[in-house]
This record gives C-alpha cells, sequence and structure tokens, in this order.
C-alpha cells in the first residue's frame, strides 16, 4: 500500500468472507481511536414512492440494536467516553462514523457492529424520528444550496435518479398499509450488504488484535457475491442540454455556473485528467481566465472542475460570482470560456511540463502529509475504499501518474457548446417554474441555435490569455532541517516596545512546513462600529487585491489569509517553508503599499453589506447567537450594525482609515516550524523593518460585558421557525471555573439532545455546548423548532433542568471517574498535525499563556474535581436566581424591528 514517508502508522487490508472490505490501521501514538463503515448505498437507491428512505434508515440505525436496544445509547456511550459520532447519507453512499478513547474502543465497535447486522427499526421510534427528518427538511426550506440543487433536480433526465428528492418528509414517509418500519427493514436488507460496504478501523491495538475484534463482529453482516446494478438512465438527455437554467435565490446571490456533461471519470483518477484541466481553467495568475474577467469588472470569484458526479456521470463545472455588471455581459462571459479553452487546445506540446510542476506539488503534499483528525481520516478513507484500488486507498487523491494525451483529449472533448448547460442564479428571474418541494422560482429555456453556432466557431484565444508559466515558489528544493536543540514551547526572541516576535523550530511532526502568524492592534480598528466595518473591508479588498500576484505561491502549497480580529488584523501564512518568508516578506509589503482602486472598494463595500443584511436570514438559532455574541463581545458588533455603518463609506475615508490604521501598532507575532533560529532571527529583521514606520501602542484588551443579572430578550426574525437560546457565563477566568464548565458540559450535553430531540422531538437543531468568549468560559443551549412556540421551548428546557438536577443524586462515584476519564480524554488528545500544535500556541500567545501550560492546568484542575463539587456548582449554574441571557424568537408577522434586549432581576 503506497504511503507517506511521514506516515509512521501500520496497514493491513484484508476482506472477510462475507465480502466486506476492511483496512485496519495501528497507530502507536493516538490517544483515540476510530471506526467509520462506507456503505455502496444512497438515495438514489429510495424507491421512486419512498423519497427519503436511505436517510431515514440511516438515523434509525442509531436508535437501538439487538443486543444494544437502548434509543441513543451508541451515542451516549461515545460521548461520556471522549468521543463523537455521526454520519451522512449521499447519492450513492451512506457513512457512519465515531472517535473514542482507547480504552473503550473494543466496546464501541461491538455496539457499532450491530448497527449492520441487527438494528431494531422499532415501529415506536420511527414516528419520533420521522418528525425529526422532517425538522431537517423544514430547517433548510430556505438554504439557497438545496433549493438551486433542488431545481437542477427537476430539469434533469426524471429517469435517473438524480432526481429523486434526498432528504424526505412527513409526507413522503408517512405510514401507508401498516408502518413504515417494514419498507425500512426491506430496505436494509437489500442494501446494506457486506460485498457494498468497506470498513476502516484506527486505535494504538496490534494489527492482529484488531482483526480478531473485526472477525469476531463484523463477520455477522449478510453478504453475497454480487455487483451494484448499474445505472442505465443518462443524467441528461439531449433535450436537457443547451440550456440556460435561471434560478431565483432567496439570499442576494449572482452566479454563473458553465456546466459540462461527462460520463463517470473514475478511470481518470490516476492520471487525475479532469482535476488538470480544473487546474488550468480556475489559474489566476496573469492572463488567466480569471484575471481577464476581474479586469473587466465582471466577476469576483472563479473556480473549475466542481459539480455533482456519480457512477455513471460528472458535471464539470467552472462557476462565477458574478458583479453586477456581469450579469448584463453574461453571454460575452461564457464566450471568453471558449476562447481560454481554444488555448488549451492549441497548446498541447505545453501541457506535460505543467502537469510536471502540478505532479511534482502532489508529490510533495503527499510526502509532507500531516496528521488530521482521527475521526475525518478514517471516514474519508472509508469512501476512497469505494472507489481506489487497494494500493491507493491512502494515495488515490494525490497519485499523478504521468500526463496522458489521448485521455486530456478525450476529457477536452466534452467540453463543447452544444454539451453544456448554464445555470444563472439572481435575484431579477423572470420564473415559469417553482420546484416542488423547496418552491425555488426558476426559468429553464432554450439556447438560441444562432449562439450555439457562434459559440462552436470560436477558434482563438484572445492575445492576452496565458497558459500558466514556471512557477518561482518552486525553485528552492524543499529539505527538511535537523533539529538544534528540542524545544518543548516557543521562545520569545525579541521583544520591543509594540513588537514581540516568538519561534519555535518543529521537532515532533518533521514536515518540511511551517505557519506564520503577525497580529496587528490598531487603536483606529476599534475606534467606533464604522472603523470595525472598515477593518473587515480592508482584509478583503486587500485579499483581492493581491489574489492574481500571489496565486503562484498558493500553486507552490502556500497559503495567506488576511483576516479582522477584534482590535485589528492577522496575517497569517502556511505551508512549506522552503519559500514561506519570501512571501511573507511580499506580503507585508504589499500591505502597506498595494494599490486598492475606487472601482474594487465599490464592488465589495457592496458585496459585504449584502452580505451582512443577508445574515438576517440565517437560521432563527445563528441570529441569536449573532445578538449574543455582540452584547458579551462589544467590539464585534451585530451584521447589521456593521452594514449601517459602512454603507455611507467613501473611498477617501476608507484611505484616510488605512493610513491612520498603520500609524501606530502592537504586533505579536509567531513563527513555527521547518526553519533554523538563524532563519528566525534573519526573518524577524525583515519583518520589523516593514514596521519601522509605525509607531507603538499597548496590546488591546479585548473588552467582555459581564452578565450581572437575568437578561431576555425576543426577537422577530423572517423565518418559519422558533428559536431559543440560553446562556450561561463563567462568573470568573479562573482554571477551576473553566474545568467545572466543560465538566457540566460533557455531563449534560447527551442527555439534553437526547431528551429535546431525539424523545421529545422540538426540532433538528437541538444541543448544549461549552462556548467561550474572549475567554470567558460558558455553556449554551439551543433549539430550533418549526412546531413549538419559543414559550414552549423555554418550558420544555426548564423541566429538562429541573428533572436534571433532581436526577443528579442518582450520579454515583464510579459514574463520575467514568465520566471525569472521558473529559480527560478530550481535553489531554495530542496536537494530530503541526496546523493544529501551532493554532494552539498561537492561542495561548494570544492569550498572554506565556508558560504554555493551560493544557496542563485544565487536566490538573479536574483531577482534583470531586464529586460533590460539580453538583453544587451545577446547582449553582442552574439556580433561578443566575444571571443569564434568554434570547428568543418568534416568525415576524409585522414589519416589527428587533425587540432591544431587557434586563430583569428576578
Amino acid at each position: 500500500m503506497n504511503i507517506s514517508r511521514n506516515d509512521n502508522r501500520t496497514y493491513r487490508a484484508l476482506t472477510l468472507d462475507n465480502g466486506l472490505k476492511v483496512l485496519l490501521v495501528q497507530d502507536k501514538d493516538s490517544t483515540k481511536a476510530a471506526a467509520s463503515m462506507a456503505v455502496n448505498a444512497g438515495h438514489f437507491d429510495d424507491p421512486l414512492d419512498r423519497q427519503g428512505l436511505a436517510h431515514f434508515l440511516e438515523h434509525m440505525l442509531f436508535l437501538g440494536t439487538d443486543q444494544f436496544p437502548e434509543s441513543g445509547g451508541f451515542g451516549n456511550f461515545v460521548s461520556q467516553a471522549g468521543g463523537n459520532t455521526n454520519a451522512w447519507t449521499g447519492t450513492e453512499h451512506s457513512c457512519y462514523f465515531f472517535d473514542i478513547n482507547n480504552q473503550e474502543f473494543k466496546q464501541a465497535l461491538k455496539q457499532f457492529s450491530r448497527f449492520f447486522i441487527a438494528p431494531l427499526l422499532s415501529p415506536a421510534e420511527t414516528e419520533k424520528e420521522r418528525n425529526a427528518i422532517d425538522a431537517e427538511f423544514k430547517l433548510k426550506i430556505k438554504d439557497d444550496g438545496r433549493r438551486i440543487y433542488q431545481a437542477h433536480k427537476e430539469t434533469v433526465n426524471p429517469a435517473h435518479p438524480f432526481a429523486k428528492f434526498s432528504v424526505g418528509n412527513q409526507q413522503t414517509l408517512a405510514d401507508r398499509d401498516g408502518c413504515v418500519s417494514k419498507e425500512l427493514r426491506r430496505f436494509f436488507d437489500e442494501h446494506y450488504q457486506a460485498q457494498w460496504m468497506s470498513l476502516v478501523i484506527c486505535s494504538d491495538a496490534a494489527i492482529d488484535t484488531m482483526a480478531q475484534w473485526v472477525y469476531t463482529l463484523f463477520s455477522d453482516i449478510k453478504g453475497q457475491p454480487q455487483a451494484k446494478p448499474v445505472i442505465a438512465a443518462s443524467l441528461y438527455r439531449s433535450q436537457d442540454l443547451c440550456k440556460v437554467l435561471h434560478i431565483e435565490p432567496h439570499k442576494h446571490m449572482q452566479k454563473l455556473i458553465v456546466s459540462f456533461a461527462m460520463p463517470n471519470i473514475d478511470e481518470f483518477y490516476r492520471h487525475k485528467t479532469v482535476s488538470f484541466i480544473a487546474h488550468l481553467l480556475g489559474y489566476e495568475g496573469q492572463g488567466s481566465l480569471y484575471s481577464i474577467l476581474k479586469a473587466q469588472g465582471w466577476i469576483n470569484a472563479l473556480s473549475a472542475g466542481g459539480g455533482i458526479n456519480g457512477s455513471n456521470f460528472k458535471d464539470f463545472n467552472i462557476s462565477m460570482a458574478l458583479t453586477d455588471e456581469g450579469i448584463e455581459y453574461y453571454e460575452d462571459i461564457v464566450e471568453m470560456v471558449f476562447e481560454y479553452i481554444c488555448l488549451i487546445n492549441q497548446n498541447i506540446d505545453k501541457l506535460p511540463r505543467l502537469y510536471q510542476d502540478k505532479k511534482n506539488l502532489l508529490q510533495i503534499a503527499f510526502d509532507n502529509q500531516e496528521k488530521a483528525r482521527l475521526i475525518d481520516w478514517v471516514s474519508n478513507l472509508s469512501i476512497n475504499m469505494q472507489h481506489y484500488d487497494e494500493a491507493n486507498y491512502v494515495q488515490g487523491d494525490y497519485l499523478m501518474d504521468g500526463f496522458n494525451q489521448t485521455a486530456h483529449q478525450t476529457a477536452m472533448q466534452w467540453l463543447t457548446p452544444h454539451n453544456m448547460r448554464l445555470v444563472l442564479i439572481h435575484p431579477d428571474v423572470e420564473p415559469e417554474h417553482t420546484t416542488q418541494w423547496y418552491h425555488t422560482p426558476y426559468r429553464i429555456e432554450s439556447i438560441s441555435s444562432c449562439w450555439l453556432e457562434a459559440l462552436c466557431e470560436i477558434n482563438t484565444p484572445l492575445p492576452e490569455m496565458l497558459l500558466p508559466t514556471a512557477n518561482p515558489y518552486l525553485s528552492k528544493e524543499v529539505s527538511l532541517y535537523d533539529v538544534e536543540q528540542p524545544q518543548s514551547q516557543p521562545r520569545l526572541l525579541v521583544k520591543e516596545p509594540g513588537f514581540d516576535f516568538w519561534f519555535k523550530q518543529d521537532n515532533t511532526f518533521r514536515v518540511a512546513k511551517g505557519h506564520f502568524y503577525l497580529a496587528m492592534d490598531s487603536d483606529f480598528a476599534v475606534k467606533d462600529i464604522k472603523h470595525m466595518a472598515l477593518t473587515r473591508l480592508f482584509a478583503d479588498l486587500f485579499m483581492d487585491s493581491v489574489a492574481e500576484q500571489f496565486y503562484p505561491a498558493e500553486l507552490a502549497g502556500l497559503s495567506y489569509h488576511l483576516t479582522s480580529h477584534q482590535g485589528g488584523l492577522t496575517l497569517h501564512t502556511a505551508g512549506l517553508s522552503s519559500s514561506q518568508l519570501e512571501l511573507v516578506n511580499e506580503l507585508l509589503e504589499a500591505l502597506f503599499n498595494v494599490d486598492i482602486c475606487a472601482k474594487r472598494f465599490a464592488e465589495y463595500k457592496k458585496q459585504l453589506v449584502r452580505h451582512w443584511r443577508n445574515s438576517n436570514q440565517n437560521k432563527p438559532v445563528g441570529e441569536l447567537f449573532s445578538v449574543l455574541g455582540a452584547k458579551i463581545m462589544p467590539w464585534n458588533p451585530e451584521p447589521e450594525q456593521l452594514a449601517v455603518a459602512l454603507k455611507d463609506t467613501s473611498f477617501h475615508q476608507f484611505n484616510c482609515f488605512r493610513r491612520e490604521f498603520f500609524n501606530a501598532l502592537h504586533v505579536e507575532s509567531f513563527l513555527h516550524g521547518n526553519w533554523r533560529e538563524s532563519d528566525a532571527i534573519e526573518f524577524q529583521k525583515k519583518v520589523a523593518h516593514h514596521l519601522a514606520k509605525s509607531a507603538t501602542i499597548e496590546d488591546l484588551t479585548r473588552p467582555l460585558f459581564e452578565i450581572d443579572q437575568i437578561t431576555r430578550s425576543q426577537l422577530s426574525l423572517n423565518c418559519n421557525d422558533y428559536a431559543m437560546v440560553i446562556y450561561y457565563q463563567a462568573q470568573t477566568d479562573d482554571v477551576i471555573e473553566k474545568v467545572k464548565m466543560m465538566a457540566l458540559n460533557h455531563l449534560i450535553n447527551q442527555d439534553y439532545f437526547n431528551e429535546l430531540r431525539t424523545k421529545q422531538q422540538l426540532g433538528y437543531l437541538v444541543g448544549a455546548g461549552y462556548a467561550p468568549f474572549n475567554t470567558r468560559a460558558g455553556i449554551a443551549f439551543y433549539v430550533q423548532s418549526p412546531n413549538y412556540s419559543a414559550t414552549a421551548l423555554l418550558e420544555r428546557h426548564n423541566a429538562f433542568i429541573e428533572h436534571y438536577l433532581g436526577s443528579l443524586q442518582q450520579l454515583d462515584e464510579d459514574q463520575w471517574q467514568q465520566q471525569k476519564h472521558g473529559l480527560i480524554t478530550h481535553i489531554a488528545e495530542k496536537d494530530k498535525n503541526l496546523r493544529l500544535r501551532s493554532q494552539r500556541l498561537w492561542l495561548a500567545i494570544g492569550n498572554q499563556d506565556h508558560h504554555f501550560h493551560m493544557q496542563q492546568k485544565l487536566l490538573a484542575a479536574l483531577e482534583d474535581l470531586s464529586l460533590e463539587q460539580i453538583i453544587s456548582y451545577i446547582r449553582q449554574t442552574f439556580s433561578e436566581e443566575r444571571p443569564r441571557y434568554e434570547l428568543t424568537s418568534e416568525p415576524k408577522t409585522t414589519k416589527s424591528k428587533k425587540t432591544m434586549l431587557s434586563s430583569q432581576s428576578l
């Protein structure tokens, strides 16, 4: 099996007698174990009269099995042992996965295996879970992704399974001639067969031990030697092509998608033929399609290669975010797409060198691959096993065997006008149809034969169009430096007034990568809400202004982001260490000097105001959290406040702000990765040179509003759902109270979910979570419901809390120690990769934890936390007089604005 040179795990692939494909992975360094089962069954397999059944079954598998009949018992077990579990249903696959501490893995695997052998599919549970499916459907009814997807479904070949409704609701899943559980059982028996499944398990146990577990636990999955039936119908008939699909979005959006129909492209994965074509069309450097269209003022963003794909189809999409002017010129944009396709077709002799660049980058990325979050990694791997041969389970996504000219020319023949569909998403559609499930207004029309003929005649690229050139960021050899002196934590290399520079050479992960952070605080970033809005606008405009210049850096495995934080701006770069410091030097030069034109200022100001105003159409729970965050963190205003403040800002005011922002700064920086101390010292001098003209200020302390009374607020929102958020803030910054809040959340969150979501079926979005604001700990409870009023949600929440307080006396010492062990696993989890280590250390620097020992302090405080202390803390937190926020929302019936927060001491 092909694995990265940086991968120290042990692998073994095997196939059970029933046909189940298994990949066993031993990771001796991991404190957690994980498993994932992918099933080659999804909503394409739904019976025509039972659309959403595959999704329904996915939910039902968590609600009890023959040996473990408790509904939600598996989720409880995993959560208490410091883990997580989830699942998803796609078009042709479903995937189930969990992680947990190593000690409990075998027991969790035993419970997990029964999902696929003997689920109860209890009639008593189907009614409640059908409500959950319906709530999930209603939750997304105004989600533009779902609404656009549904319009796509209704304009393809109706005989293709893509046309089916995937989610399901009360209507499609209703009981008919008896309980729907019988049909769930029939679907399970037919589609959940071992030969169509792939299992990945990863733990610190020996490979032979895990093999024995798998043979014992998973051999009873039913299987028979048969292939998955092929999909006979094509996604598009001839009458479905050469169309323009106009879709009206719910939120303001302007987008053009040029879509080409392809067959299944799995055979191309070794050469990445289609991915390489996407790389050429999505290029953003000088002379690129993106660069030319952006210079015209027609687009703000471009991506290539996305789109739906499956066992007998692939949509190859070129997607563009349009400006207001771009909407008017969409035909011209399409013509330019075909002119760039001409450029590619006329320069086939230049493509092998460009391909080799891309291949080298993928090989470097694979060799310097970092460990991802274990639960994500195993779930991705189990899906890879459905598509790649055994040798490439791990490397398949990175494999580029060589430029295959025949395959390239075959794929390019699909990028023709007669094989095209256009999707135009904009607010000014004159609709002729409305989709069945999501009520999306749309219109579909044929592309005129005259225009198609004109497009077919395009045979010359524009003179200014260019293919990618040799990448300057690949000129340096990628090498891994020896560790000079192993450091356990960063060192403050330079401390000057207004400027701290921290450095740590990585001595753990040993990859040729690194991270650099530079945080700039300025009084002008927080002078008022307008300045807070301008800080965010500057970050967006800077990224827009340097996109073309630094696109080669992105292709070379480097990333860069300028983002706003409370008090200023943060520059973060990441990726290969060989050329990263040169990139930072050039970025800092641009930060102070890059030209930002009035036209782009006007465009981005308009887009940002629209984005903030669109936020009031977010999910009600999200809106309530936005209000909560703004109240607790004064430097984090609500989106509507930012929109109002920015709307009337002039370009002159923006330029004044830009100068004032950089006049006086407090700067904190951190370099971490594959560099030597001499590199860091030399680099620090360059950074200091760029900052030399700025005066210095003291570090800005982010303000925090302390909740000192019960504060209630009700909002009227443009949504059919009701919502509730209740927030308890820690009363101190003490580590001991942080741990108590974490323990409270660990003890209550699964019970809260099981009671209010699984049993009472209040809605799809239900939960409790540890929610710190500006380092102050807190816990939030939230519910969003299509069926219960805000008053009813509060009543159900309060009843749960009252019952929970009454049940605390049943919590004994053994249970507490078990729960504590699960939380210890969560807190003590090691950094999986350099990125997570860098994030943690940078966060510590920002929080003034210059000893970098918060994790140890939390673990020590948790170790000392007794059962009596946590019970006492929970009772204090949930006392009726405890200061808290109670935020609720109801559907808007009039044009009344949000009500003001009212404080009551009860």
